[in-house]
């Protein structure tokens, strides 16, 4: 078998609002939203973009494509943060995976360690059975650790959740979230991440694991190495509970 394999920069375009909230280095911004949401570091605007491709061909073609833009701004106490992914796959021309998700965020801090924060989140990926999916989710967080190597915040929020189902159902509710942020930058330019989150609700639990490190290259493109857990306690009908994501990208932060 033939095998290609080719790992570069996305140009993708990402835009927030207003504010911000945290106290890292912008090398801090990279491929992996989830846990690091929390390091947009100065005042102004900063963020990054990414892309992984594997491609091969021979006795079985396939394609995987999985990018990401995500961009950040502060202003006092105030910060926003929004991010896009995407994820395609394919095999000897037939769609395997495709997976969207788009999630803005709004942080308050009032002391040096607690913010509130507003986020609202929508989903499309009709290979797990989602036509699409939105929440959004008031909350508040408080910052347990912060050093000049790591830190981790804790959020609690609750709000409603709108699932469109790929057989034509809909599930509408209320929900719970619980979410846990580690950063550990062990190298200046190079870091390890995790976030682990779970959001409950009257249909069902969704829990999700992102783990992610990256590793700076040159200048200020880095690499990155993710793996992703995501777990979903009611699923439809021919559909599993849990998906996984390995993925390796080329990340440039600007």
């Amino acid at each position: 078998m033939k095998k290609k394999c080719l790992v570069f920069g996305l140009a993708a375009f990402a835009l927030i609002s207003s504010s911000a909230y945290a106290d890292a280095d912008v090398t801090q911004l990279d491929a992996n939203v989830a846990a690091t949401k929390k390091a947009a570091p100065k005042e102004g605007w900063q963020g990054s973009v990414s892309l992984g491709y594997l491609a091969t061909t021979g006795n079985t073609n396939t394609r995987s494509l999985n990018g990401q833009a995500l961009t950040g701004y502060k202003s006092g106490p105030w910060q926003d943060l929004l991010s896009l992914q995407a994820l395609q796959s394919s095999q000897n021309g037939a769609t395997t995976a495709e997976n969207y998700d788009l999630n803005g965020q709004s942080d308050y801090s009032f002391t040096d360690t607690d913010y509130v924060f507003g986020m609202a989140d929508y989903l499309r990926d009709t290979f797990s059975g989602y036509q699409r999916r939105t929440s959004e989710i008031l909350g508040y967080g408080r910052r347990l650790l912060a050093t000049d190597t790591q830190q981790l915040d804790l959020e609690f929020g609750a709000g409603a959740r709108q699932t469109r189902n790929t057989n034509d159902t809909s599930d509408n509710g209320l929900v719970e979230m619980l979410a846990a942020n580690y950063l550990w930058k062990f190298a200046e330019k190079s870091n390890f991440s995790e976030n682990l989150s779970v959001v409950h609700g009257t249909d069902s639990t969704f829990t999700q694991s992102v783990t992610a490190l990256t590793t700076n290259l040159a200048g200020d493109f880095a690499l990155s190495v993710s793996y992703t857990v995501k777990h979903n306690s009611t699923v439809l009908p021919g559909f599993k509970n849990t998906d996984t994501i390995t993925a390796v990208s080329l990340v440039y932060t600007f």
